[in-house]
């Protein structure tokens, strides 16, 4: 059996590059809030970390979305998938969660460049002063559903795959929690990469910030990924099967216990602990952990993706 090609192999890489980019823009945008609300306040639009992580959760959904639809057999017969819902559709539900998921977030990019969108238009377009007058208007409701539907994409993306009924190492509630935290560590890494290469302050408040919520984080991920292969073997069965499958001997065990729990989750534990509160950070220091971080993160929705393919019901 290849590592990539296998009799019972339905969903190929494009969906893991949808998954993971759907996570990125989930993360950023929740980090963005939390940089805003409880650290930069009034001067968040001046901070590279924030433009970086709007920019970001604007791509990568739009990319994401892209390479789904590319993937269709039918990719010219999307549109009636964002015109006919269907509340029984893991995937319609997906994209009823995507499009709500981008109506505020981009109602809150205007909210927090509005100084910056108004001075431009103030003599050339004043309508689109009034229009973001009303949009801050809501900013407190518009927040709160954003982080709401931040959680809700990032959760989706594991939903997708545990409502699959033939594959055992997908039906577990534990999947949806994984990805939600693991897209959360690589939204808070892309911001990260992203501010310092757009010459934010790599010794800034924003990434000490997102430091100090990345540690648990990754700890999480860890006691995630654990709950997870131990909830399998103890289901017996096809369940158990699975499990060992994907992380014993062979290309997929070498990506898990390397790739994943190594330089993926050990080594940017690592150099978090390692590096007190007092340390002053580098350049290369933050964009090699965010590096180390989102390589982890894409290697763990490949890993899932294939490894659960491979053992059916």
């Amino acid at each position: 059996m290849s590592a990539f090609h296998f009799d019972t192999l339905v969903w190929h890489w494009p969906i893991a590059i949808y998954l993971f980019l759907a996570g990125v823009s989930a993360g950023a945008m929740f980090f963005s809030v939390l940089l805003k609300h409880f650290c930069l306040k009034d001067k968040a639009h001046q901070s590279g970390f924030i433009i970086a992580a709007c920019i970001i959760a604007a791509i990568s959904v739009v990319a994401g979305l892209g390479v789904l639809v590319l993937d269709l057999t039918k990719p010219l017969d999307f549109w009636k998938i964002l015109v006919f819902y269907n509340p029984t559709s893991v995937m319609s539900m997906g994209v009823l969660i995507l499009m709500l998921y981008q109506v505020f977030m981009y109602a809150w990019i205007v909210i927090t460049f509005r100084k910056i969108i108004d001075d431009f238009c103030e003599q050339r377009l004043p309508i689109v002063c009034k229009l973001t007058r009303i949009i801050a208007h809501y900013e407190a409701g518009i927040t709160g559903l954003l982080v709401i539907f931040c959680v809700s994409l990032g959760a989706y993306t594991g939903f997708l795959l545990s409502a699959q009924p033939h594959f055992p190492m997908w039906n577990t509630g534990v999947l949806p929690l994984l990805f939600l935290v693991s897209g959360l560590s690589s939204g808070a890494a892309a911001t990260l990469l992203g501010g310092v290469l757009l010459k934010g302050n790599p010794n800034g408040a924003e990434v000490r910030f997102i430091h100090k919520i990345e540690i648990p984080l990754i700890l999480g991920e860890i006691l995630l990924m654990f709950t997870f292969f131990l909830g399998l073997v103890f289901s017996g069965g096809q369940s158990k099967v699975a499990a060992f499958n994907a992380v014993g001997v062979g290309f997929w065990g070498f990506i898990f216990w390397f790739g994943i729990m190594g330089l993926g989750l050990s080594a940017p534990l690592a150099m978090n602990l390692f590096m007190t509160a007092t340390s002053k950070r580098k350049f290369a220091y933050v964009a090699g952990t965010a590096c180390l971080s989102l390589l982890g993160v894409i290697l763990l929705r490949n890993f899932i993706l294939y490894t659960g393919q491979m053992v059916v019901n």
